[in-house]
């Protein structure tokens, strides 16, 4: 007999085994309680890498720090919003960025107007060295190959430093010049401007200038060459 008054083997003992008291079934069931909950996290964590801490960084009312934003690149396409005019004095319907505002409907000069030009030119508000000029000529040039000869010859005039360049092109399928001239605008602007000039005529006998002038640092310069390839491209004219 044991102390207890039951022997060996009796009621109080399990087979095999040793016997629990109910604090330590009760120590127990709380031991793999808290090993099924670290488990638990363990599975979510491997599912939700972020956590219970990302998910407070991410509630509203708690910010998330900023992206950078990537700063923009000469090689990135320019997107534009178009508006058309319909200029009727020229006879034409330009297009122009909406971020332009039209600043000239003729020109002073007494001999544009003797020679029945017209002139129509937009610029950025606030910032006059982004420039789109279309101007009509009464009278068809005999030949464009002169008329681009004498353009260049004006521009190296009014500007001794111009360098021009002259290329055969087509508008439209009629034939055309493209100028493409840098020149240092005036000697308080020490940032040269690059113009790009499309010279053109129509079968009705009229002659059309469409330039555009940019800064030449790249930035404003691939905005510029956007500018004109979109403002040639859906340029509509009488008699083209």
């Amino acid at each position: 007999m044991t102390e207890t008054g039951e022997a060996p083997g009796g009621r109080g003992a399990h087979r095999g085994g040793v016997r629990l008291t109910r604090r330590g079934r009760i120590a127990l069931g709380v031991l793999a309680a808290g090993v099924a909950a670290a488990l638990a996290a363990v599975l979510v964590g491997a599912v939700d890498p972020v956590g219970t801490e990302g998910a407070r960084r991410a509630a509203p009312g708690v910010s998330r720090p900023p992206r950078a934003t990537p700063t923009p690149s000469p090689t990135t396409p320019v997107v534009l919003d178009w508006e058309v005019h319909h200029e009727r004095r020229l006879r034409a319907w330009p297009a122009v960025p909406t971020t332009y505002a039209t600043v000239v409907h003729d020109d002073g000069d007494a001999s544009y107007r003797r020679r029945g030009s017209r002139i129509v030119e937009y610029v950025v508000p606030g910032d006059d060295s982004n420039r789109l000029r279309l101007t009509t000529y009464a009278h068809r040039p005999r030949s464009l190959t002169a008329w681009g000869a004498r353009e260049a010859a004006r521009l190296r005039e009014y500007w001794p430093d111009a360098e021009v360049h002259t290329e055969p092109v087509h508008f439209h399928d009629r034939p055309a010049l493209l100028l493409d001239a840098t020149y240092t605008f005036s000697p308080q602007t020490p940032t040269r401007t690059r113009r790009l000039q499309l010279l053109t005529t129509t079968a009705g006998g009229r002659a059309y200038d469409l330039y555009v002038e940019m800064p030449r640092v790249p930035a404003a310069e691939h905005i510029g060459r956007a500018v004109f390839q979109g403002a040639r491209d859906r340029l509509r004219i009488d008699g083209v």
